[in-house]
């Protein structure tokens, strides 16, 4: 749950609601930034399910009281907590942004919860970003109903596709890249997604270890 209004009026910033499968309504982002850590957390396989500005936070640094607001708190299916700050790795620099998120860290260690930073050196990288956005185009619809699903699973298991093409033969494309964005198929999200692209019927996208 959303405890701080996300999308406002008041900013010039890129703001808006992501349609979130895994949560089952939309989520609100108030950054590019935060979009793309958004479409990360709706393809990995870790994550179960997550919320945006789940928590006011109050702690005391030398400055005094301090309020944060955490941009995201991903459960995770082993039932783990992963708490994120989302921020552009140049913020990150000035010394006054570098000594909040410093104390912010020391906060959450100190109540036994895994606090990290995501910067644009993380979600921005290509082929990672393009990869994200490909994927979550064909995400958007329904989830399989269990007979197709029980169906997929047979063909699978009968035929073995190892690639990208070999699953667009036994499917169609269509079929295929939806079985892909749903995240039932895996890729390698940090490799160009081409036709001779290993795909992974077990487990899920391959990505960096954002919830390790």
């Amino acid at each position: 749950m959303t405890v701080r209004k996300v999308v406002t009026r008041r900013s010039c910033h890129f703001r808006g609601y992501f349609p979130s499968l895994k949560n089952g309504k939309a989520v609100p982002w108030e950054s590019q930034l935060e979009g793309a850590f958004l479409r990360l957390l709706e393809l990995s396989p870790q994550v179960l399910r997550y919320a945006v500005q789940p928590s006011r936070e109050r702690f005391v640094t030398s400055g005094g009281d301090t309020t944060y607001y955490p941009d995201v708190c991903a459960i995770l299916h082993d039932g783990a907590e992963r708490w994120f700050e989302v921020k552009p790795a140049e913020k990150l620099l000035h010394r006054r942004v570098k000594a909040r998120v410093e104390a912010i860290a020391i906060h959450f260690n100190k109540t036994n919860r895994v606090f990290s930073v995501i910067s644009d050196e993380d979600l921005l990288v290509e082929p990672f970003c393009e990869n994200l956005c490909e994927l979550m185009y064909y995400r958007r619809s329904e989830m399989l109903i269990s007979g197709s699903l029980g169906h997929v699973s047979l063909l699978l298991k009968e035929h073995g596709p190892k690639t990208v093409s070999e699953l667009g033969d036994l499917f169609g494309q269509g079929l295929a890249w939806r079985l892909l964005g749903l995240g039932y198929i895996g890729l390698d999200l940090e490799k160009p997604l081409l036709p001779s692209s290993p795909i992974y019927l077990k487990g899920g996208h391959r990505h960096g270890n954002f919830f390790d």
